[in-house]
């Protein structure tokens, strides 16, 4: 069976925009700029992002015209953070929706270690099933989540990240922990399948940047990074930065002066 992952690569890296923090988290991630879908989309592909990862109403309306420049990874499964139910995320959108809106990948929050963990895995599975039969990669957020779960813990990633192999995840999209040697049998525990890292909270760029490289070097295929990006003032010159990190191995240092070259060109 052959899926088509080489529409979410560039020389065999990936940088990705994420921007389904709507849904997941609410206004309280926007402003009057970043609140418009378009502003993100301008992002994405002037940043010659590798894909933009969001919800299937926010691609319905904005992913049209030049945007389609961009590879579209829709999340089929969702919710806010206003509940208070143990962790499950359910289906939103179909796979066939998904490829009527032009997505080339789809996305699942798998929570390893959820009370709801049964169904989780049984739904996850039916989109795997679906999604490979049009050689369509997914790409599972690997969340390890529930009653007396260490999110940050190398066992408990590893787990997870096993978890979305045997399942059969193309990627799996999971957190850092700030553990370089540690994320290096995480990613080892996935085998065949690609690990993506999330951008997480928003810290200042030299933070990230120093963060980015230490990612790069644990063996992931590369980062799907959000509000580090669009909440900054300058976010082409942060992207341009970030992706000699990610696809050309550059230090620290190295993507600082891009940045600060970027900058001063303002």
């Amino acid at each position: 069976m052959r899926i088509f992952i080489n529409k979410l690569l560039r020389n065999d890296k990936s940088l990705m925009l994420a921007y389904d923090q709507g849904l997941e988290h609410g206004p309280k991630d926007l402003d009057m700029k970043t609140v418009d879908p378009k502003y993100i989309f301008d992002i994405a592909l002037e940043g010659m992002y590798e894909a933009i990862i969001v919800q299937h109403g926010v691609a319905e309306k904005y992913y049209q015209k030049y945007y389609k420049e961009v590879p579209l990874v829709i999340k089929l499964n969702g919710k806010t953070s206003m509940t208070n139910i143990a962790p499950i995320s359910r289906q939103l959108c179909s796979v066939e929706r998904a490829i009527k809106l032009g997505a080339v990948a789809v996305g699942y929050t798998v929570y390893t270690g959820s009370p709801n963990e049964p169904e989780i895995f049984s739904e996850f599975s039916k989109i795997v099933e679906t999604a490979h039969d049009y050689g369509m990669p997914v790409i599972g957020w690997m969340y390890p989540r529930g009653p007396g779960i260490d999110e940050r813990s190398v066992d408990v990633l590893a787990y997870a990240a096993r978890v979305g192999l045997e399942l059969g995840a193309d990627m799996l999209k999971m957190k850092y922990n700030d553990n370089p040697e540690g994320f290096k049998w995480i990613v080892k525990c996935a085998g065949k399948a690609r690990v993506m890292v999330a951008g997480g909270d928003r810290i200042d760029e030299q933070h990230f940047l120093q963060k980015s490289e230490e990612i790069m070097k644990t063996g992931v295929t590369g980062m799907a990074v959000g509000r580090n990006v669009w909440q900054h003032q300058y976010p082409m010159a942060i992207s341009k930065a970030l992706r000699k990190i990610v696809h050309h191995g550059a230090t620290t240092q190295e993507a600082e002066r891009i940045y600060e070259e970027e900058i001063h060109k303002k």
